[in-house]
């Protein structure tokens, strides 16, 4: 069995995909609209502010990005659904058509043994595509004996 993943920063579809018969079906899909919003959406306050001294003055800044936080954490929720489908013997070999934004984070938070199920790993944000074109896509760029 063939599971295929289509996501970017903020959206993600599972489909299994059955290459013999062409048939792409949609089996799970996460939101996560908080990956869209900005920086200052994300985050509740102002930065924190301090005195050094008479008359110097400052401001702390993050040292994280809120919206890179809001992406890791999407990517974390991805790839614990793919790793628990490991674990139920859901899938055979693992199609991930991923965002470039979005490619390196998942690719930190899949556990070994996911990453070893990935045949093919395509960095491309095709997630507006509607199933009959994702299929046609499949079929055209994941050429590998059965």
């Amino acid at each position: 069995m063939i599971l295929v993943v289509n996501a970017n920063t903020n959206e993600c579809r599972i489909y299994l995909y059955d290459k013999a018969a062409a048939k792409l079906t949609l089996i799970k899909e996460l939101h996560h609209p908080d990956s869209k919003l900005r920086n200052g959406e994300l985050t509740a306050d102002r930065e924190g502010h301090y005195r050094a001294g008479n008359h110097a003055r400052g401001a702390y800044s993050p040292h994280t990005d809120a919206r890179e936080v809001e992406i890791s954490n999407f990517s974390r929720e991805i790839a614990d659904d793919l790793n628990h489908r490991r674990h139920a013997n859901g899938f055979e070999k693992l199609i991930l058509i991923v965002s470039p934004s979005m490619c390196g984070i998942l690719s930190q938070h899949l556990d070994k043994h996911v990453m070893s199920l990935v045949s093919n790993h395509i960095q491309k944000d095709l997630i507006e595509m509607k199933e009959h074109e994702l299929l046609n896509f499949l079929q055209q760029h994941t050429k590998y004996p059965d």
